[in-house]
């Protein structure tokens, strides 16, 4: 029976032995396997063994199923690969011997990829102030999606959040298409600090390339995934790393989440993808509820003016 290893959240280095048939993953007790995060849901995830073959569903999760590159529709069984991670909220999961070895990697302390003892309380404490910095963001983004403010001035204020958890980017934008489109519609920008606002806000390739994949697009000298020579284009707009996550909607690409730091080569880090795909995916919900009330209201205003 394959074995399923945390390899990133508050339980990380924990494994569990998962049977043949099916099993169920969440936060309540009753689940055959039990995960603590508070990102997850009390019944997040189903898991199928079948004739040596590897099946998960996600069970309406309320921050999703992420594996691949794309959000699981709920609901819907898909065959995994072994040994390939799988985030459920702000913990990333794997299924088979080889993710033994992917545990180190998913760790951001010096000390424990370089084999020094890590059972003190002071890499205990590290840790826990870690996650509580993390969680701490989302609160805050969460708090900011549910207050009644123009759309604009809301992803500004989500952009100063994240300015303030992550101090190594230098530059953000939220980059709004029509659905499943490639030209911007709205583009809201915001440096970290003052800065020259005449400069260039974004890489259009990067945002381009993210909304056509509908794939995340990373480059840092530490977390490198570099597709179609986006690395050459960031070179001569001398932009040393960069992040941008698409906002997946229910019928598609709404926009993209750009990040990137102009002086370090280790603006981002794997802990922080996690982070940002949760953000992204609440965005992404909110641009959507946003467009549907204009809707709404166009056609309302269009029934009054025949009366």
């Amino acid at each position: 029976m394959p074995t399923l290893y945390i390899l990133n959240g508050p339980e990380i280095g924990r494994s569990a032995e998962v049977q043949e048939g099916v099993s169920f993953l969440g936060r309540s007790r009753h689940n055959d396997i039990r995960i603590t995060d508070g990102t997850v849901s009390r019944k997040h995830l189903k898991i199928l063994i079948k004739e040596g073959k590897l099946y998960i569903t996600d069970l309406e999760s309320q921050n999703r199923t992420y594996y691949k590159g794309k959000y699981l529709v709920p609901g819907e069984e898909v065959e995994i690969e072994e040994n390939a991670p799988i985030a459920i909220g702000m913990t990333v999961i794997c299924l088979g011997e080889g993710c033994r070895d992917k545990i180190a990697p998913y760790l951001d302390t010096v000390t424990l990829i370089k084999g020094v003892e890590t059972d003190g309380e002071a890499f205990k404490d590290r840790r826990k102030r870690t996650w509580q910095k993390r969680g701490d963001l989302i609160n805050r983004v969460s708090l900011t999606l549910k207050e009644d403010l123009p759309l604009t001035q809301m992803l500004q204020e989500v952009l100063g959040h994240i300015f303030h958890h992550l101090k190594r980017i230098d530059r953000g934008a939220f980059v709004l298409v029509d659905t499943g489109g490639l030209e911007p519609r709205t583009v809201i920008s915001r440096w970290n600090s003052s800065g020259e606002e005449n400069l260039v806000r974004y890489s259009e390739e990067v945002v381009r390339d993210a909304l056509k994949t509908e794939k995340p697009v990373v480059f840092s000298k530490s977390y490198v995934e570099d597709r179609t020579g986006v690395a050459d284009t960031l070179k001569l707009l001398k932009i040393e790393s960069v992040m941008c996550l698409p906002l997946i909607g229910g019928a598609g690409a709404v926009g993209a989440m750009y990040l990137d730091s102009l002086k370090r080569p280790d603006g981002f880090r794997r802990d922080d993808l996690l982070d940002l795909l949760d953000i992204a995916q609440r965005i992404a919900v909110a641009v959507e509820s946003e467009r549907f009330a204009a809707d709404m209201s166009e056609v309302a205003r269009s029934l009054g003016s025949l009366k």
